[in-house]
């Protein structure tokens, strides 16, 4: 049987018993992203490509199911009409798969084997075996949690068909990934006595209204501030704010703000003490809980929570914002943190926004220049020219891959060399003639905004939090986000959700220049001449270098 390794220290490298291949995983919460290689003197002329035998196990050892992981593409004499086929009889003609079916409550075994020979009766190497236990979504003083984000993809419209989210509860929950319910259990723990304090831009859900009125009926005390300098978003927080009882005592509007006050967050008090955070990109409406790409913290660290708490006094009084010396914003710089170095022996810095100084995009453009590997980008609304720039001088050897929004794309036009790829989201309404994407329903984008630095490295490094890379989101808006160095656990479960888009987006944007309907699904090549640019370090491509980072090479 397997031994399973624990994704606490989550980068797992395997190597087949003849050594003739290396396989790494790099594993989340739902989602493993998974990378393999044969030596460089390994004969490929009669590699056809490689299948995965997935095994998942139950809690107590026993398999629960096996069964060969699927691709579309196909030899020309296989099946043109089926909307899959099993990588035992048509490979993967790749170095790298994912998986993002992942359940923590399950533990897997993915063995890799190379396919060699005759296409119609290939022969099977030695395989190379990963296998794990995923992380959870809280190790008791980090969690985090991710939504699908995705409405427009062919499981949907499998599942659910064409019924709109808003009429199905059962494609809420499969949506959510349990993000809104983390806030909902978040504000379920204030008992009489305790305190909620909440700072967020736009506030819609009336379920989340509910439990925050539901707090104050078990004799919490609550508290929120909402942006209000807008009056059109100010007129939907209020309407949601009055409906639940929450104004005028409960709830306090921020004004005086330069921009946009655009956070996201609630603080959890007992005995007038901050205990936890929870905070994210994700605000409190439909879109954001359930169409949009969105993920929050829950930091049950008081040292961090009592920064946030100290954030939000000043936020209440609602002081104005102008001016580059301005206390107010001189107070808020007081704020950043560096917390102890005791837990897990990870760094990381809490801070806030507005300063005086772009300290978001300085501590973005510091960690691009110490990348080794990887710069994974969610920047939904674009990024700053001094970080286009940043990336542009990067080392070459250096994966940079990102997403933004289509209303950004022109900001990354750029971005789109050597080891660089960036996209934007697109629907891919059919596939070789078959309806392929339901329908994605309303306001469907990329909000996640995080910067993942090196996840196969023990020194990985991020940035995530409610701020856009921009000037605006440093000296103009309300904002938090963190800096977290060497949490190996909250970079892979990032860094593999991000992976998880950036190949929907992907592949979605290489389909759909063949055509909004190809005639065909692109054929699997019958030698192995289909590797040969991934071994070919002076080629343009992007797959070189991705071989090598996703099996582990840093």
């Amino acid at each position: 049987m397997a031994t399973f390794v624990n994704t606490y220290s989550p980068r797992i490298i395997s190597n087949s018993s003849d050594n003739q291949l290396t396989a790494c995983a790099l594993v989340g919460i739902n989602s493993v992203v998974m990378g393999w290689s044969v030596p460089d003197n390994f004969d490929r002329k009669d590699l056809l490509g490689f299948a995965i035998k997935k095994t998942v196990f139950e809690s107590n050892g026993l398999v629960r199911y096996q069964a060969w992981l699927e691709g579309n593409k196909r030899f020309d004499f296989q099946s043109q009409t089926a909307l899959s086929l099993s990588s035992e009889e048509a490979p993967f003609q790749r170095f790298v798969w994912n998986d993002y079916t992942l359940n923590p409550n399950f533990s897997y075994s993915f063995e890799i084997f190379p396919l060699l020979g005759d296409p119609k009766n290939p022969t099977k190497g030695k395989p190379a075996e990963l296998s794990f236990k995923p992380s959870i979504n809280d190790d008791g003083h980090f969690g985090l949690y991710t939504n699908r984000g995705v409405t427009a993809a062919q499981v949907y419209l499998r599942d659910f068909g064409k019924t709109n989210p808003k009429e199905s509860r059962e494609a809420q929950k499969w949506l959510s990934r349990d993000l809104k319910e983390s806030l909902i259990r978040f504000i379920n723990q204030a008992q009489a006595g305790d305190q909620l304090h909440c700072a967020i831009y736009e506030f819609e859900d009336e379920e989340v209204a509910a439990a925050f009125e539901a707090a104050v009926k078990r004799n919490a005390e609550v508290m929120i501030v909402y942006h209000a300098k807008n009056q059109e978003r100010k007129e939907k927080n209020e309407h949601t704010l009055n409906k639940y009882h929450l104004l005028p005592n409960h709830a306090k509007a921020r004004t005086k703000i330069q921009n946009i006050s655009h956070n996201k967050f609630v603080v959890l008090l007992k005995n007038g003490s901050p205990k936890a955070v929870w905070t994210g990109t994700c605000n409190f409406t439909f879109n954001g809980f359930f169409l949009q790409t969105n993920m929050a913290t829950e930091i049950s660290h008081p040292l961090t929570a009592d920064a946030y708490n100290k954030y939000f006094e000043i936020l209440l009084a609602d002081p104005d914002m102008s001016g580059k010396n301005n206390p107010a914003k001189k107070s808020i710089s007081d704020l950043i943190i560096a917390t102890d170095a005791t837990l897990n022996n990870e760094k990381w810095k809490v801070n806030f926004s507005p300063v005086s100084k772009k300290h978001l995009l300085e501590k973005s453009s510091d960690l691009i220049k110490q990348a080794k590997s990887a710069v994974l980008f969610s920047a939904p609304f674009g990024l700053d020219q001094v970080l286009v720039d940043e990336l542009g001088i990067n080392a070459s050897k250096i994966i940079e891959y990102g997403l933004v929004n289509t209303t950004a794309k022109a900001k990354i036009e750029k971005l789109n060399f050597a080891n660089t790829r960036f996209f934007t989201p697109t629907r891919l309404e059919k596939y070789a003639g078959i309806p392929w994407d339901a329908k994605a329903f309303g306001s469907h984008k990329i909000h996640t905004k995080s910067l993942v630095i090196d996840p196969w490295s023990a020194d990985s490094k991020l940035i995530v939090g409610t701020g856009n890379f921009s000037d605006e989101a440093c000296t103009d808006n309300d904002e938090n986000f963190l800096l977290i160095e060497g949490n190996q656990r909250i970079s892979a479960i990032i860094a593999t959700e991000f992976i998880r888009m950036w190949e929907h987006y992907k592949n979605r944007s290489f389909i759909n220049q063949l055509g909004t309907d190809p005639a065909g699904i692109p054929q699997l090549d019958k030698t192995g001449k289909w590797s040969d640019t991934a071994y070919n370090a002076a080629s343009k491509s992007y797959k070189f270098r991705e071989r090598e980072v996703f099996t582990g090479k840093i």
